[in-house]
């Protein structure tokens, strides 16, 4: 014996299953973590202009700033020389984990050079940005990196 199916009860189980998918696929969506870039990504917007005037001052330094791994656990920053005071921040930024984002004083020496710890840093993708100020202009540099 064969068993039919009415063409409206094969509606009503396409029908039902199509709600119960949207549904699972709501409560999946609702229960994953959202991490905005920034938590203040709107005022930042508004200082896109002071931010690409500091990249063209970056971009016009000779030598160019450098970020490069020194041994295992560390990071060194090299910027160029300047006569006066240097202020700011190196910030290790992690896309995918806002939390994990670590902000340091930005700390040369007679050298331009800083070496900073990562053994606390998770091993991944990350982008080393450095602001700075010196002699009364401002600049920016990032790199990105891997910690292996």
């Amino acid at each position: 014996m064969r068993i039919r199916l009415h063409w409206g009860a094969a509606i009503v189980v396409v029908y039902t299953a199509f709600a119960a998918a949207t549904t699972a696929f709501v409560a999946f969506a609702i229960a994953r973590p959202v991490n905005l870039v920034s938590d203040d990504y709107y005022a930042q917007s508004l200082q896109l202009d002071q931010r690409m005037e500091a990249e063209r001052n970056t971009r016009a330094l000779r030598p160019q700033p450098a970020v490069v791994q020194s041994g295992a656990e560390a990071v060194a920053l090299s910027l160029p020389h300047a006569d006066g005071a240097v202020t700011g921040t190196v910030t290790f930024y992690r896309a995918s984990d806002a939390s994990a984002d670590r902000v340091h004083p930005l700390a040369i020496d007679s050298d331009g050079r800083q070496e900073i710890a990562t053994g606390t840093l998770a091993k991944g993708r990350w982008v080393v940005q450095i602001k700075w100020s010196a002699e009364g202009r401002a600049y920016y540099f990032e790199q990105p990196m891997v910690l292996p």
